[in-house]
C-alpha cells in the first residue's frame, strides 16, 4: 500500500478549522509550511493501521491525550508529564531567557560547554549540529561522558578562561552532570578564583533542586528553571533546548513559531487520518506489534544528529514490560537483502538539500517490500516541528503498546548496582571484576559463556545464538570520538553481515541515559558486548566519592550485572595497554569468530 500523505500549509489551516469552513488565505501564508510526511507500507500493516485509527476515532484518543487523561496509557501518573504539549515557556520568561543569553554572548566568551546527560543534552546536541552558530552566538560543545580521555580532549579544545559552562539536569542530582560541574569549577577556580569561577557557570534545572541551591551558593551567572511537568526526553522545546538555541545565536521565539503548524496539525480536532502525530504513532505501534520493532533511522547528512535524540525518545519511552520499539541509529547502510523482516525504516529527509544516494536506497527498500516512512523538512529552521511530531507519535505508539511513555522503571536498577560497586571501591574492596573466562593478548573476557577454548570461540558463542528478531548491542566505555565511532560502525556492519540481526551501538555511560531502559525492560533477544579499557589517567571531581575513571568502571560493571541478572546474555572484554591496539585485536577476533553471512 502506498500511503503518501503530504501535509502542507493548507493541511495546517484545516487543522485549525477542521469543520471545513473557509479560512482567510492571508494568515495561512504567513505561517511556515508544515513538514511533509509520506509512507509506503505492506497491505497487512496498512490494514492494522486503519483499524487502529478507527479505534482512536471511536475512543477519542487525541482529545483524551490533550486533556491529559492517563487512562489512554496505563492509568498511572501519565497525566503529570504532559507539559510538553505546550512548548516553550511564558512569553515574559522566554524574553528573559533570551535577554540573559544575549548578554552572555557578548560577555567575552568564545565557547560554551553544556554538561548534561540524556534528555538534558541530546536536544541541544541536535541544535548544534543542525543549526550551527548564528549571528553573534557562541561555539557550543556538548559533553556527556565520564570518560577521562573525552573530558581531557574537550578541555584541551577550548580556552577555559573564555568558556561558559551550562550545567543541565532536571533533577539537579544527575551523577555525571554534578561530577563534570565540580571538575570544571575547580579548574576555573585554580585559574581565576572561586568567585570569578562561579560567574562562568549557568544552570538549567527544575525549581527547588539541589543544583538550584548550589548554583546560588557558588554565584552562577544565571539559573534557568525547567518545567516540572516535562520529562527530560521531552524537554528540547523547554529551557533545556531553548537556552542552547539562544547561546548559539538563534531566536527561540522564532524557532517556536516554526513549530506551531505541527502543534495545530496534531490537535484533537484534526481528522485521524490527517493527524501527523497520530498517524506516525499508529504506524510505529502497529509495526512493533506485528514484529517490525527495529525502527531503522536513515537520515540525510544534515539530520544525522536527530537520530540520537530519537533513539532516546523511543527507547526510553516504549521499552518496558517486555515490549517496545528498538531504535537502530547510525547503523551502516546495507542492501535490502542485508535486513531481516523485523525492520521498519524511517527516512529523515530535507527537501532543500536532497541526498540522491540515500533517496535511491530508500526506494530500493520500499521496492523490496519493507515498510518505509518519510519525514521531510523543508528547512532546518522547522526542526521544532519534528521534535513535536515525534513526541506526539511516541506517546501514541505507547498507547498502542499499552505502556507508560513517561517512566523508566528499569533504569534505577543499574544505578543501584553502580552505587554498590562504587561503595566497595571507596571502602578499598576494589571492583568486582572476578576471574576472567580467558585472556588473549591485551584482551580479558568476562561473562557467562564458559567452555570456549579461544577468544574467537567465545565471541562466536555470544553472537552465534542471535535468533530471528534479536539484536546485537556493542557498548563501548571509551571516548566518543570520530575514530571510535568509525570503529563501532564497522563492527556493527560486520555483525549484521554475519547474523542478519539489527545492531545497536553506544558509548558508556551516554547510552545508559538513552537505551538503558530498553535494554533491560524492552523486548528480549538482545545480546550485549561491553568494551572497557584501562584509563589513561584518573581525574578527580571535588566533592565526589570517586574519580571519573572509577565511576565509569562502576557504571559498566553495574549495567552488565543488571542485564545478566535479567537473563540477557552479556560478554565483556577489557583492554589492557594501548587502546587502539586492543580495539584492532578485538576487530580481528570478531572477523574470525563470525561467519561471512548468516545461515538463512
Amino acid at each position: 500500500m502506498h500511503g503518501h500523505l503530504q501535509f502542507n500549509s493548507y493541511s495546517a489551516a484545516r487543522a485549525r478549522n477542521p469543520v471545513g469552513k473557509s479560512v482567510a488565505a492571508r494568515p495561512a501564508r504567513r505561517d511556515p509550511p508544515l513538514n511533509g510526511f509520506s509512507f509506503d507500507v505492506p497491505p497487512p500493516l496498512a490494514r492494522r493501521v486503519r483499524l487502529r485509527l478507527a479505534q482512536a476515532e471511536s475512543e477519542a484518543w487525541m482529545a483524551r491525550l490533550w486533556e491529559r487523561d492517563a487512562t489512554l496509557w496505563t492509568g498511572s501518573d501519565e497525566g503529570q508529564w504532559l507539559g510538553w504539549l505546550r512548548p516553550g515557556t511564558a512569553p515574559r520568561e522566554l524574553g528573559h531567557l533570551t535577554a540573559v543569553c544575549r548578554r552572555l554572548c557578548v560577555a567575552g566568551f568564545s565557547d560554551a560547554v553544556l554538561l548534561g546527560m540524556g534528555g538534558a543534552s541530546l536536544g541541544a546536541d541536535v541544535l548544534v549540529h543542525t543549526l550551527g552558530v548564528g549571528g553573534g552566538g557562541l561555539r557550543l560543545h556538548v559533553l556527556d561522558s565520564t570518560d577521562a580521555a573525552q573530558v581531557l580532549a574537550l578541555q584541551s579544545a577550548v580556552d577555559l578562561t573564555r568558556c561558559l559552562f551550562i550545567v543541565a539536569s532536571k533533577s539537579g542530582s544527575t551523577l555525571e552532570s554534578c561530577m563534570l560541574a565540580s571538575y570544571f569549577h575547580e579548574q576555573l577556580a585554580r585559574k581565576l578564583g572561586r568567585q570569578e569561577a562561579g560567574r562562568r557557570f549557568v544552570a538549567i534545572t527544575d525549581p527547588g533542586s539541589a543544583m538550584h541551591a548550589r548554583a546560588r551558593e557558588e554565584g552562577y551567572a544565571a539559573v534557568f528553571d525547567g518545567e516540572p511537568s516535562v520529562g527530560g526526553r521531552n524537554s528540547v522545546l523547554s529551557p533545556f533546548g531553548l537556552v542552547a538555541l539562544a547561546l548559539l545565536g538563534h531566536d527561540p521565539a522564532a524557532f517556536l513559531r516554526g513549530a506551531r503548524p505541527m502543534l495545530r496539525a496534531c490537535a484533537a480536532g484534526t481528522p485521524e487520518r490527517a493527524n501527523p502525530g497520530l498517524l506516525l504513532g499508529a504506524l510505529l505501534g502497529e509495526a512493533a506489534i506485528g514484529g517490525r520493532d527495529k525502527l531503522t533511522i536513515l537520515a540525510n547528512p544534515e539530520l544525522e544528529s536527530l537520530g540520537c535524540w530519537l533513539e532516546q525518545l523511543l527507547a526510553e519511552s516504549t521499552g518496558k514490560d517486555g515490549r517496545g520499539i528498538v531504535p537502530v541509529d547510525h547503523e551502516p547502510v546495507g542492501c535490502p537483502s542485508d535486513y531481516g523482516r523485523d525492520r521498519l525504516f524511517v527516512h529523515l529527509a530535507k527537501s532543500d538539500a536532497p541526498c540522491a544516494e540515500l533517496d535511491a536506497h530508500v526506494r530500493s527498500l520500499a521496492a523490496a517490500g519493507f515498510p518505509v516512512l518519510r519525514c521531510d523538512l523543508p528547512s532546518a529552521r522547522l526542526l521544532g516541528q519534528e521534535f513535536f511530531r515525534w513526541e506526539m507519535a511516541t506517546a501514541v505508539a505507547a498507547a498502542v503498546l499499552r505502556v507508560n511513555p513517561f517512566d523508566q522503571p528499569d533504569v534505577e536498577a543499574s544505578k543501584v548496582r553502580t552505587r554498590a560497586l562504587a561503595s566497595r571501591h571507596q571502602a578499598g574492596i576494589g571492583a568486582a571484576d572476578g576471574k576472567p573466562l580467558l585472556v588473549e593478548g591485551a584482551l580479558a573476557f568476562h561473562g557467562e559463556f564458559e567452555g570456549a577454548a579461544s577468544a574467537a570461540q567465545l565471541l562466536a558463542s555470544c553472537f552465534g545464538g542471535l535468533g530471528a528478531g534479536g539484536y546485537a548491542a556493542l557498548l563501548a566505555y571509551v571516548a566518543r570520538d570520530a575514530g571510535h565511532e568509525t570503529w563501532l560502525a564497522s563492527m556493527r556492519g560486520r555483525l549484521r553481515q554475519a547474523t542478519g540481526a539489527a545492531t545497536m551501538g553506544g558509548f558508556g555511560p551516554r547510552y545508559l541515559h538513552s537505551c538503558g531502559q530498553l535494554h533491560k525492560g524492552g523486548p528480549a533477544g538482545g545480546r550485549f558486548l561491553f568494551i572497557t579499557a584501562d584509563a589513561p589517567a584518573e581525574l578527580e571531581a571535588p566533592g565526589q566519592a570517586l574519580g571519573f575513571s572509577a565511576t565509569q568502571r562502576a557504571q559498566a560493571l553495574g549495567d552488565m550485572e543488571e542485564l545478566a541478572a535479567r537473563g540477557r546474555p552479556c560478554l565483556r572484554v577489557h583492554i589492557s595497554g594501548p587502546l587502539e591496539a586492543g580495539l584492532a585485536q578485538l576487530a580481528g577476533l570478531l572477523e574470525r569468530a563470525l561467519p561471512p553471512e548468516p545461515v538463512r
